[in-house]
């Protein structure tokens, strides 16, 4: 058997989550050893609990499958306890040790995975690459770090590589504020984080890594993915909005009249729009996760969103929940006009954001194209619900292929 000998870095952070701390994030570049160091807190933690059971859920269950089952958790399981300790129980996506705990692996991002992994209470809930995952994805999986083993505290893990400083992580575990209102937390103490670096994890990369690959990057990646840092986005879309732009709700003048635009699936989006001359105000905006469109109508109608004559542009693909949206109709969904018009809008000063819609700002300076110039499919449904709310309401409402 093998013996893993943490780095240095990693010593420190295991530290801190035994500070006692109920969320512990670890961010920083790529390749630092994040991964490695929370998959072994949770071999611990398995085998030192007969009988309790974890999760580990990222966005997609095949991501979460090829980067942490197979290329960390399962080799390290062979290191540490042996292969012929464990049975991977292949079509339930979780792993059952000898002693009867349970490590179970999950996507977020797909209705019948949630339905299965959220249908457990857990003794730990880590959330791999949890930048990719929305505010109300992790929230939804809270109520769910309840299950009761004696001596074992209950606790919720999370790493990534920093995205913009207006995500929701950042906000709660680096400003330590509220995501929603941006007061400071009750309970700050109850949020660290640390900061884990390449360099920090040295001996076990290849001795050009850091030089020949990272060093080389474009400079908003390397400042990601070599330095940790929370930035823009490389390939950012609308990389000209300005912190300037976002303003205080009682800064909005008297509108003239509103829109909206609604995104369907399994994270819901609806955002509200204002006009007040040439001038496009985003007023407010709201989301869930794993809920009915009629749920979802309703919990906007106790916000007090409609009135007889609000447009909600929506998804087109969305089909008969469209008809469930009061004032619901099928949105323009010409994506790169619609991206050119509220680029347009942005570069005129004449697109202002308000600092409550934390759903869009928590996504417009990560909402990026990739290197063949697609755009990522990663926590864009505000994006989206704000696309089909402004360049609906531009073109009347038009649908086009």
């Amino acid at each position: 058997m093998k013996r893993f000998h943490p780095t240095t870095a990693q010593h420190k952070a295991l530290k801190l989550i035994q500070q006692g701390a109920k969320h512990i994030l670890l961010f920083g570049g790529a390749r630092s050893g994040k991964t490695t160091l929370l998959c072994m807190v949770l071999i611990y933690r398995a085998v030192r609990y007969p009988g309790s059971r974890h999760l580990i859920c990222r966005l997609r269950l095949k991501d979460a499958k090829s980067s942490v089952l197979h290329e960390t958790l399962v080799p390290w399981l062979n290191n540490t306890i042996g292969s012929n300790r464990y049975t991977l129980i292949r079509h339930e996506n979780y792993i059952r040790l000898y002693n009867g705990s349970e490590i179970w692996i999950g996507g977020l991002g797909d209705r019948e995975q949630v339905d299965r992994i959220l249908g457990h209470e857990y003794n730990t809930i880590y959330f791999n690459e949890v930048s990719q995952l929305s505010y109300h994805a992790v929230t939804t999986a809270y109520s769910r770090l309840a299950m009761k083993i004696p001596g074992c505290r209950n606790l919720f893990l999370y790493d990534c590589n920093p995205a913009s400083p207006l995500h929701w992580a950042y906000k709660i575990f680096v400003r330590k504020i509220d995501f929603k209102t941006e007061e400071p937390l009750p309970k700050p103490g109850m949020y660290q984080s640390m900061l884990i670096n390449p360099e920090d994890n040295i001996r076990n990369l290849a001795e050009d890594y850091i030089e020949d690959v990272l060093d080389i990057l474009p400079e908003r990646q390397k400042a990601r993915f070599r330095h940790g840092e929370w930035v823009k986005s490389d390939g950012c879309i609308y990389d000209r909005f300005e912190e300037r732009m976002i303003i205080d709700p009682k800064d909005i003048p008297e509108i003239d009249y509103f829109t909206a635009g609604q995104d369907f699936g399994l994270n819901m989006a609806a955002v509200k729009i204002g006009y007040k001359d040439d001038i496009v105000y985003i007023t407010d905006d709201h989301g869930g996760h794993n809920v009915t469109s009629n749920t979802f109508n309703k919990q906007l109608r106790e916000k007090l969103w409609f009135n007889d004559d609000l447009p909600v542009y929506c998804d087109p693909a969305g089909g008969e929940r469209i008809q469930e949206i009061t004032g619901g109709i099928k949105a323009n969904n010409a994506v790169d006009p619609g991206i050119d018009y509220i680029n347009s809008l942005i570069e005129s000063d004449r697109l202002f954001i308000s600092k409550q819609c934390n759903g869009i700002l928590s996504e417009i300076w990560d909402y990026a194209r990739d290197e063949q110039d697609k755009i990522i499919k990663v926590n864009d449904h505000y994006m989206d619900a704000m696309r089909y709310g402004i360049f609906s309401n531009a073109q009347q409402g038009v649908v086009m292929s």
